[in-house]
């Protein structure tokens, strides 16, 4: 069809479009293909099926909050270092030993004695763990304080010196795990 006339001299059909002409493949096209191909060769590092690991070799275990590394040193810190807290010379109304060598021992699986039903550290359990509850404030009437106390007044300070990503980020994900001695 060439200027409105149809092959053979006929008018054209109004109705009948033409179809777009195709453009030539450019270089860039192919090379964008050629770019998109070797980033799955390279992502994909296999085409091999997955083999299920050894029984002589197992899984490593999954990282996570370690109470040795990651807790244990808050704990002694903002806790157990300060005289009438939980360390070397506590007060008299104290019992709990937080200092590194015990203190996994002194808070998991342990009634605790103010919050019924409650434990000071619960496997697995976060909501019934005491320890959280004093260190967030969380608690009801006749709990106590919330911890850490200011170690020259003997007050909870204005501002929780614990940061929040420690509770949430570490603490609260040890004790979903169970809280293991690790």
């Amino acid at each position: 069809m060439t200027g409105g006339v149809a092959a053979g001299g006929a008018p054209a059909r109004p109705d009948a479009a033409a179809p777009p002409p195709r453009a030539a493949p450019c270089r860039s096209d192919r090379a964008a293909g050629l770019v998109v191909a070797a980033a799955l060769v390279i992502a994909c590092p296999s085409a091999s099926p997955a083999r299920p690991p050894d029984a002589g070799h197992p899984l490593p275990r999954v990282a996570g909050p370690s109470f040795r590394r990651d807790i244990a040193p808050v704990l002694d810190l903002h806790c157990a270092s300060a005289e009438g807290c939980h360390g070397d010379r506590p007060t008299d109304s104290v019992e709990l030993d937080l200092r590194p060598a015990v203190s996994w021992h002194a808070l998991v699986g342990r009634r605790s004695i103010i919050r019924d039903g409650g434990q000071l550290v619960a496997p697995g359990d976060a909501a019934r763990s005491f320890l959280l509850a004093k260190l967030t404030g969380e608690l009801r009437y006749g709990e106590g304080k919330p911890m850490p106390l200011d170690p020259q007044t003997g007050a909870p300070p204005a501002r929780n010196p614990l940061d929040p990503a420690f509770v949430d980020g570490v603490l609260r994900p040890w004790i979903a795990r169970g809280a293991p001695e690790d």
